[in-house]
């Protein structure tokens, strides 16, 4: 029965596990995907959104990862409405203490209450000594007040981040960030900090991150109007970069400058060369609304100030066009995603109808595996158990027949010598049990009450404690064994238990250890450690006579 138990309970758990241990494996395998392809781990995400079978840790490692996914995509985190709660799940995890903060922020931030995500970065703050994790999220609270506009603060705390910064990177773009963050307040320390910005990028060989650099620089020193420093500036990248000297934006705003200094043929070269730049790129369908606006005001412009006819209708119709374009793309896109979905329902259904076939052909081996597993199992308890019974029942047959020379010299009244004492106890305690009684009502080989009585004790069916009356049995002990018993009471009496001092009485009365284990209804294991037990209370060495080690103590 315990191993039909234990099988049912295997089958339970293999089932259950089969169920959801690939959708476990899923999840287990966007972690390493949030960094390098979120898209794609959302992806396997958002494909487990509505499954059930997971439990409340698995549950939250993946309410944590799509969030995480997206965080790292720019998306919204308003939807994310378990956020919360995997958040206070994994707030004491330390490897991810700090990200728990920073989702905290982000999620308060994308439901309106930025003042709130300030706190929840100040508390990180408070909790997080890693250098790396507290430049984390000093950037993400800049972030939080430059969508504040407090721009002055947010160069305040991105200084704050800019102390703890070790790679030229990460300081070139903090000091970038602050030049930012100063110009928008007009303080003109901004300067000094977009200089080392550039500096840094271009010791560390970046060259993109320098020129982008130098592009938002010469922005800031044309909107205050240093328009040659500014125009110095884009020559710089040019220098840097030749590839990027010819692009729209980059000639669009030259051109301001030329314009603003009253150099209108330069101006006119560069506006040229940014409606050519335009053109190129709209033909690879990366048209810009706001460049060709800015482009074509120039135009608009030089043409007016050198006396050529000023019109916007080329550019109107250029915008009537990129409406309609965008109209038609938007149709296309929606009918692409429709189909995209339709696609993706289907295949996941046929990965379900996959995986499900999979499944219940594996159970199916395993049902029969484990039934084969289990019937054996069964089988060869049930044959051990009845070995195991037939053995004690020769035990007590045996001691029967000990104590039958008893009560053939009491049927014939003859005195037993000394030397069968021990005979003469299992008599006694074969009495207790009701043995001798049914001996005594029907001398037979074949009495089924007697074989039943014997074979009821041998299986436990019988309950030997509830028979057995010890405190008659002490004294026969004291009687026959020189007062064996009270002896070892007042030895031992306070040290032994009570199925011990039991034990050693049986002992002394000559019984073997599978005799012992019938009459007390334990196995020969457990009478082993008992001894071992007896041992070490009355200090005998391992393997000694417990009886013997008693006996040589005069009390």
């Amino acid at each position: 029965m315990k191993h039909l138990k234990l099988t049912i309970c295997l089958i339970a758990f293999l089932l259950a596990a089969c169920g959801n241990q690939q959708q476990k494996n899923m999840i287990a395998d966007t972690d390493w995907m949030l960094e390098n392809n979120p898209q794609r781990a959302l992806t396997i995400l958002d494909s487990l959104e509505n499954s059930s079978s997971l439990n409340d840790k698995e549950r939250m490692h993946l309410v944590w990862n799509r969030a995480k996914a997206h965080q790292a995509l720019g998306m919204s985190l308003a939807e994310d409405e378990q956020l919360p709660e995997a958040i206070a799940h994994y707030r004491m995890d330390a490897d991810k203490q700090a990200d728990s903060y920073l989702l905290e922020a982000s999620y308060l931030k994308w439901t309106g209450r930025e003042v709130e995500a300030v706190s929840a970065i100040d508390r990180g703050l408070a909790a997080i000594t890693d250098p790396t994790k507290r430049v984390q999220l000093l950037t993400a609270k800049a972030d939080i007040l430059e969508h504040l506009r407090q721009y002055g603060k947010a160069a305040v705390v991105l200084k704050e981040a800019l102390d703890h910064a070790a790679p030229k990177n990460e300081r070139a773009l903090l000091n970038y960030k602050i030049g930012v963050n100063l110009s928008l307040t007009g303080n003109g320390q901004s300067e000094r900090f977009f200089d080392e910005s550039i500096r840094l990028a271009t010791e560390n060989g970046d060259t993109a991150m320098a020129c982008e650099f130098l592009r938002n620089y010469a922005d800031y020193l044309a909107n205050n109007g240093q328009y040659s420093r500014s125009n110095d500036m884009y020559y710089q990248i040019g220098r840097m970069m030749p590839q990027m000297s010819g692009l729209s934006a980059i000639q669009m705003a030259m051109a301001g400058n030329y314009i603003n200094l009253h150099r209108l043929d330069s101006a006119r070269i560069c506006n040229e060369r940014a409606i050519k730049s335009e053109a190129e790129l709209e033909a690879q369908g990366y048209a810009n609304i706001a460049r060709r606006a800015v482009i074509e005001q120039e135009r608009f412009l030089l043409d007016y100030t050198s006396g050529k006819p000023a019109s916007y209708v080329d550019f109107a119709r250029y915008c009537d066009s990129l409406t309609s374009d965008m109209l038609m793309k938007e149709n296309t896109s929606t009918r692409r995603l429709e189909t995209k979905s339709r696609l993706q329902a289907a295949n996941y259904e046929l990965r379900l109808g996959k995986q499900r076939m999979g499944w219940m052909l594996s159970v199916a081996v395993l049902l029969l595996a484990v039934g084969g597993v289990g019937g054996y199992l069964y089988y060869r308890n049930r044959v051990q158990r009845m070995a195991e019974a037939e053995d004690r029942i020769d035990t007590l047959t045996r001691m029967l027949a000990d104590a039958q020379t008893v009560l053939a010299a009491e049927t014939v009244e003859q005195e037993l010598p000394k030397t069968d004492d021990d005979a003469f106890f299992k008599k006694i305690l074969l009495q207790q049990l009701g043995i001798i009684r049914l001996v005594a009502s029907m001398p037979t080989s074949q009495n089924q009450a007697l074989l039943k009585r014997i074979s009821g004790i041998s299986g436990g069916e019988i309950p030997t404690h509830s028979l057995l009356v010890w405190s008659d049995l002490y004294p026969v002990i004291d009687r026959l064994y020189d007062n064996f018993h009270t002896r070892l009471m007042e030895l031992y009496g306070d040290a032994l238990t009570e199925k011990e001092v039991q034990i050693c009485c049986l002992l002394c009365a000559g019984f073997s250890t599978k005799e012992i284990g019938v009459i007390t209804q334990q196995s020969d294991a457990t009478i082993y450690v008992r001894k071992t037990s007896i041992r070490k209370k009355i200090g005998a060495a391992e393997g000694q006579d417990i009886v013997a080690c008693v006996n040589s103590i005069k009390g």
